[in-house]
């Protein structure tokens, strides 16, 4: 067995009606939040922002709100967040929404707290390769509304530039939140096209995982779990929205599939649907679907043997390894027939032309991603993937 590291570093509290153990669990990480959230003004969002900010302050807890982040979240949005906490005097930030406001929450706990701007830590920028001891960074809490991103249990965040459309996923150490709150009745209102695009999310975060070379024996098993729980429960969240198990298998499989990412590692369906997003502004559900049958058929061969594995996981009738490996991607695009999100990224507006940039901008942004995939990628090769998704 290979020698490996496992990381949990957080306290998760998950069960349905656990943001109500937000004052005993939150006490003591700061005085004055600055509480993170998306544009979105239906009432039930208002009314969760007004209770917790009623839980924080039985925490001791005073807070602000910070309601402007975007379904994809530019670094300008990162640096006037940073802003607000740093002028009004905050020393935590609490991510209250989807992946969005918990990764602008991470963003924002760093840009506090250190010189410069969002855009200097980003790929390029002049504190991009700054040692993460040489930084500093608030307490961040999340609070997850949805099923999907697992934003709640890594150590990663996304942000788009809007002066070149990089997408980049950073990570440091310190953006594992202090309290992750995981609680499946905050998401019983959650649309039927953010529950698939989310959900979705995290069947690409485990099966990645799953297959990435970096996967651990620990990361393999939270992975194999996910990719159940997601199969067996993402049709049934869409049918029936108020199914509180079936909402609760999902909160978990994201929280797992999170975990074993931030042990794991994605691979080129990750690396390769961020420029999409950054380009496009496409829902990140909808950008990992358009490619990444794609990506399963394309690089099989280089581990049949795991492949065949995420195939059977994903309920592919019994066969020999080389036939599940080779049809691992057909398998996963019959699932996504099933759930109403069989796409192409010709659909979310690629195009031909855009294609060189795409791939330059996957090894310029997620290098990491797509090295973790089995099959060593060329340039030429995710080009030729991105042509095949159109």
């Amino acid at each position: 067995m290979k020698e490996f590291e496992f990381i949990i570093p957080e306290r998760i509290v998950f069960g349905a009606g656990a943001i109500n153990k937000l004052p005993e669990k939150a006490r003591g990480l700061g005085k004055k939040a600055l509480i993170i959230t998306g544009k979105s003004s239906r009432p039930e969002k208002t009314e969760l922002v007004k209770k917790v900010k009623d839980l924080l302050s039985q925490a001791g807890i005073s807070s602000i709100v910070f309601d402007k982040v975007e379904q994809n979240p530019r670094s300008t949005t990162c640096n006037e967040a940073a802003k607000m906490c740093r002028d009004n005097g905050c020393d935590v930030t609490v991510g209250l929404g989807g992946g969005s406001p918990m990764d602008v929450s991470k963003f924002c706990a760093m840009l506090a707290v250190n010189d410069g701007q969002m855009e200097d830590y980003m790929p390029g920028g002049k504190y991009a390769s700054k040692p993460e001891s040489e930084l500093k960074c608030l307490p961040i809490i999340c609070i997850t509304t949805t099923s999907g991103t697992g934003s709640e249990a890594t150590q990663f965040a996304v942000v788009t530039n809007p002066e070149n459309e990089n997408k980049p996923g950073l990570g440091y150490d310190f953006w594992y939140p202090k309290l992750s709150i995981v609680d499946p009745e905050l998401m019983l209102s959650m649309p039927a096209e953010v529950t698939r695009n989310t959900g979705l999310d995290v069947l690409y975060h485990a099966l990645e995982a799953y297959i990435s070379n970096g996967a651990t024996p620990a990361s393999s098993i939270l992975a194999a779990e996910a990719i159940r729980l997601v199969i067996a429960n993402l049709k049934t969240v869409l049918d029936n929205p108020a199914d509180i198990e079936a909402r609760s298998a999902m909160a978990w499989a994201n929280t797992l599939a999170g975990i074993a990412i931030a042990n794991g590692g994605t691979i080129a369906i990750h690396g390769m649907a961020h420029p999409i997003g950054g380009h496009t502004d496409a829902a990140h559900g909808a950008a990992l679907s358009s490619i990444a049958p794609t990506v399963l058929a394309y690089t099989w061969k280089a581990n049949p043997k795991v492949y065949a594995e995420l195939a059977k996981l994903m309920g592919a009738a019994e066969a020999d390894e080389e036939t599940l490996a080779a049809n691992c991607g057909s398998t996963l695009k019959s699932f996504l027939q099933l759930v109403g999100n069989d796409i192409t990224a010709g659909s979310l507006g690629v195009t031909n032309e855009m294609i060189p940039v795409l791939a330059k901008d996957a090894f310029f942004t997620m290098e990491g991603a797509i090295s973790n995939t089995w099959m060593k990628l060329t340039l030429n090769d995710v080009e030729q993937i991105y042509k095949k998704s159109l």
